[in-house]
């Protein structure tokens, strides 16, 4: 991993931990994953942060997706014998500069763990702040752009 600062989710601990995440979980497992990608979003088009969602599959293999076809936003799906504890775990371990690693889980082992190495831990409702405070931020931009492209139209060329 580079200087890069990298945001590790947890997805389906934070699913399970959010009520309205939860309700789609029961419906769609694919519905509440990317709705939770959604607010991970949020956050890495507003600060430039790398972002992985962590999942549990029923695979052998790690595998690993690109969604909004980035290289910057990433699925990782642990493999069965590993579970996404143990693959946040390792990440959080082998990284050369933990203090700009942040954690999203709703488990205390997992926070612990990630606290150890020296990486941020955060809980579900801070993520959402987060994200919801990055709304805010790519809002404003947006509208700082608009209103810098609204300049007065003028004619300046003689009939």
């Amino acid at each position: 991993m580079s200087s890069d600062r990298y945001l590790l989710i947890d997805a389906y601990n934070v699913i399970y931990a959010t009520s309205d995440l939860r309700k789609l979980m029961h419906d769609n497992i694919d519905s509440a994953r990317d709705k939770l990608a959604k607010f991970a979003r949020e956050i890495h088009d507003a600060e430039a942060v790398r972002v992985a969602l962590i999942l549990d599959s029923k695979s052998d293999k790690l595998q690993v997706e690109y969604p909004y076809q980035s290289k910057r936003f990433e699925f990782i799906y642990a493999p069965i014998a590993l579970t996404a504890d143990g693959v946040i775990e390792r990440i959080v371990r082998r990284v050369k500069q933990p203090e700009l690693v942040s954690v999203v889980s709703n488990d205390n082992m997992v926070r612990e763990a990630t606290r150890s190495s020296g990486a941020m831990a955060l809980r579900p409702e801070e993520f959402f702040d987060w994200s919801r405070a990055s709304t805010v931020q790519l809002n404003q931009m947006a509208n700082s752009r608009s209103r810098s492209n609204d300049k007065n139209f003028e004619n300046r060329l003689r009939f």
